[in-house]
């Protein structure tokens, strides 16, 4: 039997298409800080962790290991998806498509 790891705690990271950017934010304390945006999706999404680890030791002073909840290719195929909803929603071209994505955490090793 395959050993799984434990998830981690989650963390909220709402993301949002804006004129030609891919968007990530969040309000949730421990991102606190927290907004990447990139016209190259994967770039946006590979950031994020990345941002995390250094925003959370800056703010709480413990070194964390973030990673997606998600593979990119799952996240960026919903993202897709949604797309081509909201094109068909809205006809006037408005709506953007947004989705809230979580990422999860482990606390490393406490500082002494």
């Amino acid at each position: 039997m395959a050993h799984i790891e434990p998830m981690g705690t989650p963390v909220k990271i709402l993301y949002k298409f804006i004129d030609g950017a891919h968007f990530f934010v969040s309000n949730e304390r421990e991102a606190a800080g927290l907004c990447v945006a990139n016209a190259d999706l994967k770039t946006a999404f590979d950031e994020v962790a990345n941002q995390l680890n250094v925003l959370f030791e800056h703010n709480h002073g413990q070194k964390t290991d973030f990673r997606p909840a998600v593979p990119f290719e799952a996240f960026k195929h919903a993202i897709e998806a949604s797309q081509l909803i909201a094109k068909g929603a809205d006809q006037s071209g408005m709506m953007k498509a947004a989705m809230i994505q979580p990422w999860m955490y482990d606390l490393k090793d406490s500082p002494q």
